[in-house]
């Protein structure tokens, strides 16, 4: 009884902390960053939204009010007018697509989705770093998500020419003066991104190229 209880309150203290967050699944996302602190962001898959997805494992979604809860979480994201794609595919689940662009300053916090409710963030120091990473779990919150069946399949890139000092990328390829740091993300469990890079002053320089005009 005592385990059970345990395993009970693991799983709610888990879910407290992704009482604001969405679960990214079945992705391509890809991050160009300049040595200067440009940046092109963009994400295409599915993105799933945790407390609906509990309260449907414990039938705790009324039929009655499904549709206005599916509706709201919408409203949530289309909040952010970098989403250039939102559909509903049931069940709290959205496919949607993304795409943001902009020059960090000196000192800034950007995120996608938002700062509230963030899955990546990119940070600039007054040092000269910035610091890519995505939001991780601990591997006990980890594991209980796969334990509720959520997965987090997907691919995410970054592609700069800057001087990479930090990361834990799958995979690293050269492409001309870039390099292209991979991560293949298979489940709650998988590292989570995490790069860090030091700026270059000079703000002329463009952006490195789409991972679409690299081979595979």
């Amino acid at each position: 009884m005592a385990a059970e209880w345990t395993k009970r309150l693991a799983v709610l203290a888990a879910l407290f902390l992704l009482s604001s967050c969405y679960i990214p699944d079945k992705f391509r996302a890809e991050l160009r960053l300049s040595r200067y602190g440009d940046f092109a962001l963009s994400y295409k898959g599915d993105l799933m939204w945790a407390p609906i997805l509990d309260d449907y494992r414990k039938g705790k979604v009324d039929p009655k009010d499904e549709a206005e809860r599916i509706e709201n979480i919408r409203k949530d994201l289309v909040r952010d007018i970098a989403f250039r794609k939102i559909e509903s595919r049931g069940r709290g689940r959205f496919s949607v697509e993304y795409e943001r662009a902009g020059r960090l300053g000196n000192v800034q916090l950007t995120a996608l989705i938002r700062r509230d409710a963030r899955m990546l963030a990119l940070r600039s120091l007054e040092n000269g770093a910035i610091i890519v990473a995505a939001n991780g779990l601990k591997p006990s919150d980890a594991q209980i998500l796969a334990e509720l069946g959520l997965t987090m399949e997907g691919e995410f890139r970054v592609t700069t020419d800057a001087n990479v000092v930090e990361n834990n990328a799958t995979e690293v390829r050269q492409f001309g003066t870039n390099r292209v740091y991979i991560w293949k993300i298979d489940n709650p469990l998988s590292p989570m991104p995490h790069l860090v890079m030091l700026r270059d002053p000079d703000p002329r320089r463009p952006l490195p190229p789409r991972a679409s005009e690299m081979k595979n």
